[in-house]
């Protein structure tokens, strides 16, 4: 059984996920925007131990934490196209003026990349539009949507490498057009349903 555990991270409040199979002893992190510390103390708390760490993009708020679990053993998964965000200031640290922890990713991910870790298999799809190297994760009947899309919202897109009909397109014609329903948990804010969001948000097909 996969269980999850969501922990709103630094100033920006972005969600983090502690994801595991709960047979097992390891888990994946997916945004650890900051905050290593209290990531630490709850992984602790459970006794597990970080495999592996995926990011839905490269914005700071999402990935500042990823340098501090890398050097602990943990894999880096990012869109290729965000690779860039890692070394310059195209990751908006400076909207907050704090320090920006720079890392490589190890792995470099592209549509429809599996990613096999901790007893469980994630796949990626691209969905640009917040930033050009955004995506989101499928596992099982649980859907990883960054900033891409929100309860009753998407993500912004007047920060560089931002595009809007690339971020609308990404919502409707990749996530709406999902078969079945999942429950979505966002980069920032409440959890949701992917079915709840084809009904409501605003940037559903009408």
């Amino acid at each position: 059984m996969i269980k999850i555990t969501m922990l709103p991270v630094g100033l920006l409040e972005a969600n983090c996920y502690i994801v595991r199979d709960d047979e097992r002893e390891d888990a994946v992190l997916i945004d650890p925007g900051a905050d290593a510390a209290r990531i630490e103390r709850e992984l602790d708390k459970a006794r597990l131990s970080v495999k592996a760490v995926l990011l839905t993009h490269g914005h700071f708020d999402h990935c500042n934490a990823a340098r501090y679990f890398q050097a602990k053993g943990a894999k880096v998964y990012l869109h290729e196209a965000d690779e860039i965000m890692t070394r310059t200031r195209l990751n908006m640290s400076e909207l907050t003026g704090e320090p920006f922890n720079a890392f490589t990713p190890d792995v470099l991910l592209a549509n429809g990349t599996e990613i096999d870790e901790c007893g469980m298999t994630f796949r990626t799809l691209h969905t640009p539009g917040h930033t050009a190297g955004s995506v989101c994760y499928l596992l099982e009947d649980k859907l990883f949507t960054g900033d891409t899309l929100f309860c009753l919202g998407v993500g912004r897109t007047d920060l560089p490498t931002g595009d809007y009909r690339m971020l609308v397109s990404s919502v409707r014609d990749v996530l709406f057009k999902l078969s079945g329903d999942y429950s979505v948990f966002p980069g920032h804010g409440e959890l949701t349903t992917l079915s709840y969001e084809k009904k409501h948000n605003m940037f559903a097909e009408i």
